[in-house]
């Protein structure tokens, strides 16, 4: 799982999501229940970018706060900014415990 944040350096839109599954080892199974890959969408209607769980059950491809239509983002390293259309900065955040070796 990768943790991404977005800054719009023209309007000053933030964000930060996780993309991907928790564990590179987690496969999906039939009785793997715990199974998450989550993506990046937009929502046009509030502006603003959303990540979800798209193997949940309750996930409809709706926007969480207004239940308009999301539109998946297939490459969350150029993504353009929801509310001014402008590049958005992003930067892949490292976990502190991987980054850092000597908090063990």
């Amino acid at each position: 799982m990768k943790i991404y944040s977005f800054k719009c350096p023209a309007c000053g839109y933030e964000s930060k999501h996780t993309v991907g599954t928790p564990d590179m080892d987690q496969i999906l199974t039939d009785v793997n229940n715990d199974f998450a890959q989550y993506r990046l969408f937009v929502c046009r209607k509030e502006l603003t970018l959303v990540h979800a769980d798209v193997l949940d059950a309750h996930f409809d491809n709706k926007c969480p706060s207004d239940k308009s239509e999301l539109e998946p983002i297939d490459d969350p390293e150029h993504v353009k900014c929801p509310r001014c259309g402008n590049e958005l900065k992003v930067e892949d955040i490292k976990p502190l415990a991987a980054s850092d070796g000597s908090a063990e």
